[in-house]
């Protein structure tokens, strides 16, 4: 089941985003601060620019997330929503969970007025989910820590 998460959600917000630093392209370069979640959970569950969405697995259990926001693209201005933060639990993934949120995500961010998604895409394969779905490829993101001197 897919639903909007609630400020009650949070706990399980934030142990989906630990597990995501965790276990997904982030680990070893982004330390988990379960504080920062619950803040950005918070915010997006509360504001009116975005939206998060969990998936529930048959016995009930939260075992995934799919968070978006809407933002006036920086150089077009349309309004464009934006996964910032995605993650279902590996052994959930085969039960449809991920489709389902991306699903969900899309049909949410089109009735708040959003005319383009964007999604990151940690590796090939699910760069080829998205193309199945009818994404393209646009950039390659990378990221490198810069030291204080």
């Amino acid at each position: 089941m897919i639903r909007a998460a609630t400020t009650e959600d949070v706990s399980d917000i934030v142990r989906l985003g630990s597990q995501s630093l965790k276990d997904g392209p982030y680990a070893g370069m982004l330390k988990d601060t379960p504080e920062e979640s619950a803040r950005l959970a918070l915010n997006v569950i509360g504001g009116a620019n975005g939206k998060v969405l969990l998936y529930e697995n048959d016995g009930g259990k939260v075992a995934g997330l799919l968070g978006f926001i809407i933002f006036p693209h920086y150089f077009t201005g349309e309004p464009t929503a934006t996964e910032i933060m995605w993650y279902v639990e590996p052994q959930e993934r085969k039960e449809g969970g991920a489709v389902k949120l991306l699903w969900e995500a899309e049909k949410q961010a089109r009735e708040m007025g959003a005319t383009r998604m964007g999604f990151t895409a940690p590796n090939a394969e699910v760069g080829k989910l998205y193309e199945r779905f009818g994404y393209k490829q646009v950039e390659v993101t990378y990221m490198k820590e810069l030291r204080c001197r």
